[in-house]
């Protein structure tokens, strides 16, 4: 069982190792004693603080790159604008250039998500109509056959709607636009649906 555990935690990062070994309180003494071996051959514990400690600080200035790349660039500068402008003692000079590409494509993808264009109208009063009306009829459905009203079911027809309103919009619920067509759609769904139970509500299988 303990080479077990030594091998196993062999294969730990830095991170992984850290994490158990603060943790190893809450562990069996085989597991205290194979962690101990571990990072006893990994060169103890100063060692492993150390690696830890410059993983951290790795992270922490990434995070402070990506942030500070965000800012710039909705301020309207350029890739290449922020390139110049960033500059870190931490991380490499290919490092930052590939945080700040991704992070200029989050960006951009972000801003085409909230942009309100003809396209996310037309598309949400669509899927809106559509995820509305089948969400209505399962409603109604639900209320006639089981003879009881579940509203916690207007959960499900928010699903049903926005599901609708992404798929022909391809913009998510952070969308002004979506997030009220969404809505109004549910609405929808619930008043179909109490039509549909009133005129159909006292024909059902039951009822015969």
């Amino acid at each position: 069982m303990l080479n077990e555990l030594i091998e196993r935690y062999s294969q730990y990062s830095d991170p992984e190792l850290m994490e158990v070994y603060l943790n190893k309180n809450k562990y069996t003494d085989d597991a205290k004693q194979a962690i101990d071996i571990v990072i006893e051959k990994k060169g103890g514990i100063r060692s492993l603080n150390d690696r830890y400690d410059k993983i951290v600080a790795k992270e922490m200035e990434k995070s402070r790159i990506k942030n500070t790349a965000a800012e710039l660039y909705l301020n309207g500068l350029t890739k290449n604008d922020i390139n110049y402008a960033l500059t870190s003692e931490v991380l490499a000079l290919d490092e930052i250039q590939q945080i700040i590409e991704n992070t200029s494509t989050e960006v951009e993808a972000t801003k085409r998500d909230l942009e309100i264009k003809p396209s996310t109208i037309i598309g949400s009063i669509l899927g809106g109509i559509v995820g509305g009306t089948i969400g209505g009829i399962l409603w109604g459905l639900q209320i006639i056959y089981s003879g009881r009203i579940f509203y916690i079911f207007a959960i499900g027809l928010g699903i049903i709607s926005y599901g609708f309103i992404k798929f022909f919009t391809k913009q998510s619920r952070n969308n002004i636009a979506v997030l009220t067509i969404t809505i109004l759609s549910v609405i929808y769904a619930l008043i179909l649906g109490f039509y549909i139970f009133e005129l159909f509500g006292y024909h059902g299988p039951d009822q015969y």
